[in-house]
């Protein structure tokens, strides 16, 4: 586990994440938006960047979005910069195995544990592992180099 996350005292199988909640939410189907589905803000000294955390239940098959309260989709499938359109890179050998997208560009890198995907308004990303309790991590990077447009996100899965 990662510097931001604790193990409970009283309840050992709970994991605890450090951190303020934030203004990005995960949609599993048709979830709410609500504090059951919403991540908390973490610095990443790893990263050198901020990063959402978010600890819950994924069912098999199911859809996910990445929203925020007001409902607007990450990654933007509109935001455009002078290098790429707007996309999701999977990062780490869990992300890769448990995630796909469809109806979007798909650029596995050849020997190593990272596939980009390269998305438009018909793109859905489905989660294809077995149902349980995953922490996922989130970084959202044009909007770490001051241009908030939420062009790309980067997901990893413990």
């Amino acid at each position: 586990m990662k510097g931001n996350l604790s193990v409970s005292k009283k309840n050992p199988s709970r994991v605890v994440i450090r951190g303020e909640y934030s203004d990005l939410f995960i949609r599993i189907g048709k979830s709410e938006l609500n504090k059951e589905h919403q991540f908390k803000k973490v610095y990443s000294t790893i990263f050198d960047c901020y990063e959402y955390v978010w600890r819950g239940s994924l069912t098999h098959n199911s859809t996910i979005k990445f929203t925020h309260m007001d409902e607007r989709v990450i990654p933007d499938p509109e935001v455009y910069n002078q290098i790429s359109g707007p996309g999701c890179t999977f990062s780490g050998a869990a992300a890769c195995a448990m995630l796909r997208f469809d109806n979007a560009l798909v650029c596995p890198v050849e020997n190593f544990d990272l596939t980009y995907n390269f998305v438009d308004h018909t793109s859905e990303l489905k989660y294809i592992g077995k149902t349980e309790k995953h922490i996922l991590y989130v970084r959202i990077y044009d909007n770490n180099t001051s241009e908030d447009n939420d062009r790309w996100i980067v997901i990893s899965i413990e």
